[in-house]
């Protein structure tokens, strides 16, 4: 029941994700084309990946084995075609959220560089309307990065019964 509430819950995140992130794109550019099977595709294969990365999550959260986290593979597809520009900034979030200071300026420079690349695909100075397309594209950077954070955490097993949490970093010590 966890797992399906986990994916239900990521499926309407992911497909939420994906509107915002299908809106971006129209913003970005002065003449947007716009098809229903192109939309449906970013959609829906967003709201396929959310719901993945969040059984992943459910899963690592629970101990389970580390083999849930090969669900968490189909999130390269979110990198297909023009999404590729978005490729570094992701790693730049995922280096952001990570708790060691020596990732900070990588992760910084690897934002800009993904943020730098689409201005540079849309000209400069951006217009209103694809300067607020660069915003919004910003913020799905920083939740599809913290996703993709998800599957590359560390995963820990899950406490044993009767052990004790005095280990290194909180790992289980038969007791």
């Amino acid at each position: 029941m966890r797992v399906a509430r986990a994916a239900g819950v990521g499926l309407v995140l992911g497909l939420l994700w994906g509107v915002v992130a299908r809106g971006f794109m129209r913003l970005l550019t002065d003449t947007p084309e716009f098809t229903w099977s192109g939309t449906l595709s970013i959609v829906l294969s967003a709201g396929v990946v959310g719901a993945l990365v969040a059984v992943v999550r459910s899963q690592r959260l629970s101990g389970r084995s580390r083999w849930w986290r090969l669900l968490g593979l189909p999130f390269v597809v979110l990198f297909g075609a023009a999404g590729m520009l978005l490729l570094p900034g992701v790693v730049g979030v995922v280096m952001l959220a990570d708790r060691r200071r020596w990732l900070a300026v990588p992760g910084v420079v690897l934002v800009a560089v993904s943020v730098g690349a689409v201005v540079a695909e849309i000209g400069w100075p951006p217009s209103a309307r694809s300067g607020a397309g660069v915003a919004v594209m910003l913020g799905c950077l920083v939740v599809e990065g913290l996703a993709a954070r998800e599957l590359v955490r560390r995963w820990r097993p899950a406490p044993v019964a009767g052990a004790r949490l005095d280990g290194p970093a909180g790992v289980p010590v038969a007791a």
